[in-house]
């Protein structure tokens, strides 16, 4: 490995400590009765994604805020969050706990916790904010291992992060460490890649069902989100 790729690894690493600390701060909320809801836009699509899905994987769920979004609306048999953010797993495993969801585990993991899954244990699978958080070989690697664990026909709900150009990541803060890599005091913070460029790696497996691009008030630019069908 070279120092540039050291350099990469440490930042992606460092990831992890700062969403322990990001979610440390999160309260427990009793949900029951309560809608749950991200963006119109977001919530529909995810509405399409869980009434097509039983058996459900939230990689890189965080805090599993879009897994219990999923089992609120009530078709879903069970669901799996896997994270590399033990703080955030605690939080799920809470969250699990005092709002009674049934059939939702939590775990710590990254993808090598599927060695010994077989293909297509799954008829859907949410990827938020993960695929372009990561070095390109790790997200390949991710990416490739999910698809074999989706079924055919199994959908995969890709939510991305909005498109910057280096002009706008250099005024905000970012370093380019390598090609479009790009981190913030020392933590991997985003792998920007255009949308036609997703669109044509997703193409390879996936029909594409849905684009959509909605914003965020705290965010600047479009967030993407694709409905993939794998073939």
């Amino acid at each position: 490995m070279n120092k540039e790729d050291e350099i990469i690894k440490q930042d992606y690493d460092r990831a992890v400590n700062m969403w322990n600390e990001t979610y440390s701060h999160c309260k427990i909320v009793d949900l029951k009765g309560k809608s749950l809801s991200v963006e119109p836009m977001f919530d529909i699509c995810l509405d399409i994604f869980a009434s097509k899905c039983k058996n459900i994987l939230d990689f890189g769920c965080g805090t599993g805020d879009v897994i219990f979004q999923c089992y609120e609306f009530g078709n879903m048999n069970f669901g799996l969050g896997v994270d590399l953010s033990e703080t955030g797993i605690q939080y799920a495993r809470k969250m699990t706990s005092v709002n009674n969801y049934k059939n939702l585990n939590f775990d710590i993991g990254d993808i090598s916790y599927f060695d010994s899954y077989e293909e297509g244990s799954f008829d859907g699978i949410i990827l938020s904010n993960v695929l372009d958080v990561m070095p390109k070989d790790v997200a390949v690697k991710t990416f490739n291992r999910l698809t074999d664990l989706l079924s055919p026909k199994g959908l995969m709900f890709v939510k991305l992060n909005p498109y910057y150009d280096k002009a706008d990541m250099a005024e905000w803060g970012m370093t380019q460490i390598k090609d479009n890599l790009f981190e913030e005091d020392g933590v991997l913070r985003y792998r920007e890649l255009d949308t036609a460029s997703w669109k044509q790696s997703f193409e390879k497996s996936y029909n594409i069902l849905r684009y959509l691009e909605f914003p965020y008030p705290w965010q600047e630019g479009m967030n993407r989100l694709f409905l993939l069908e794998k073939r």
